[in-house]
């Protein structure tokens, strides 16, 4: 899992890095992927301070990984975001709209 985490960070940091494409098909794709990575990036700094303040309660003696913490309703947000985000690098599998006739 963490190798592939780390080819999906590569390959979303290289696609960000990328140049606005001139084809008005590839630039719909092109803002749509720059949108939804940056909601995923919101909502997951989101996410991660909301499991910050669901841990600061737990006392120092206490393993985090032993007390079972329902996780906050935000990471749902952030999984299906990822996953849409996965499907693009992973699978060349873009939003319906973003197909040529949708365009």
């Amino acid at each position: 899992m963490k190798a592939t985490r780390k080819h999906f960070m590569d390959t979303l940091c290289a696609l960000l890095a990328a140049d606005e494409p001139a084809d008005p098909r590839k630039a719909a794709r092109y803002y749509w992927l720059h949108r939804t990575a940056a909601t995923w990036d919101d909502a997951r700094r989101r996410c991660d301070a909301l499991w910050m303040e669901l841990v600061r309660g737990i006392p120092d003696d206490v393993d985090v990984d032993d007390v079972d913490i329902p996780p906050p309703p935000e990471e749902a947000e952030v999984d299906a975001l990822w996953a849409q985000l996965n499907d693009v690098i992973q699978n060349d599998r873009w939003p319906k709209e973003l197909y040529w006739g949708g365009i």
